[in-house]
């Protein structure tokens, strides 16, 4: 009996060293398609990157920011959007500075488009609010214009669901419900606030996958949402409407991550053939993984 106990804790603490300082570092870029019969045949394949939860702060250093800003753009995604949370700790201005000189480094053919989370808020909120808008990528409470010849999307900004007016409505108020819309929402509980505005898909993070997937059974036991079905990936709210949520990139309460990699997702949007049957938006997922130490 002694030594299954010793074999187990041994195993334990060998998974306690890969959760902390070896999968936290495991950076994947996965590829996930999701089709839309609404979607202009001009926009068919446009890849959005998206970066989300960055905490840069204590373990997750500024070396390793400055890494996964290269990685984002070396991708050369058609768009990049970034959902907040770019910071860990609170009450502290530092942070908040250092990674919007990285985050402004960002680069994507068709535009780069923010977004705060509540650490944003916590950090220093006029402070957090002033850089966003100074970045002149910000889409918190408005929204911007992408074009292909006559053709549209729009990409715009919901504020924090726990720390600022969520906005949508104002954010969408002059823009018809014809155009095929994005909305990014740091948390997805920014999804079931009943809204009039019409939405086609919604980017979040904030739920970091959960930080520890169990294996086998797909399960996150702790999901700081609402919306406990909001973990990770595609999703749909009671509307219909799809959801997107990244894991993001680093950590909450403690720091490590198990068989939940940190990712730089990418969403490719496709149009969905006319011959198909009349579902608005399927996900499918078109996997492309590359890891990095």
């Amino acid at each position: 009996m002694k030594i299954f106990f010793k074999r187990v804790a041994i195993i334990c603490f060998i998974v306690l060293l890969y959760s902390t300082f070896i999968e936290r570092y495991l950076l994947l870029t996965n590829e996930n398609e999701i089709e839309y019969e609404n979607l202009p045949p001009e926009f068919d394949g446009i890849k959005i990157l998206v970066i989300s939860d960055l905490h840069y702060g204590f373990l997750m250093p500024e070396l390793w920011i400055k890494y996964i800003i290269h990685r984002a753009n070396s991708y050369n995604p058609d768009i990049i959007v970034g959902v907040g949370d770019y910071v860990k700790k609170r009450n502290f201005s530092e942070e908040l500075k250092v990674v919007w000189t990285y985050l402004n480094q960002l680069h994507a053919r068709e535009g780069v488009y923010f977004v705060n989370g509540n650490h944003d808020h916590w950090a220093n909120e006029p402070l957090a609010l002033e850089l966003l808008e100074k970045s002149s990528n910000s889409v918190r409470h408005k929204y911007k214009i992408i074009s292909r010849g006559d053709k549209q999307i729009i990409v715009a900004g919901a504020g924090d669901f726990w720390e600022d007016e969520l906005g949508i409505d104002k954010a969408l108020m002059n823009v018809s419900s014809k155009t095929f819309t994005i909305v990014l929402a740091h948390n997805p509980d920014s999804a079931d606030i009943v809204q009039n505005s019409h939405v086609d898909l919604f980017i979040s993070g904030h739920t970091h996958g959960g930080q520890v997937i169990l294996p086998f059974f797909g399960i996150t036991p702790v999901i700081p949402v609402n919306n406990k079905n909001y973990n990770y990936g595609f999703k749909k709210n009671s509307q219909g409407t799809s959801i997107f949520i990244s894991k993001g990139i680093g950590w909450s309460i403690l720091p490590l991550r198990f068989n939940c990699f940190p990712e730089l997702p990418v969403i490719i949007l496709k149009r969905k053939k006319s011959f198909e049957q009349n579902s608005r938006a399927i996900p499918s997922f078109k996997i492309n993984v590359f890891a990095t130490l």
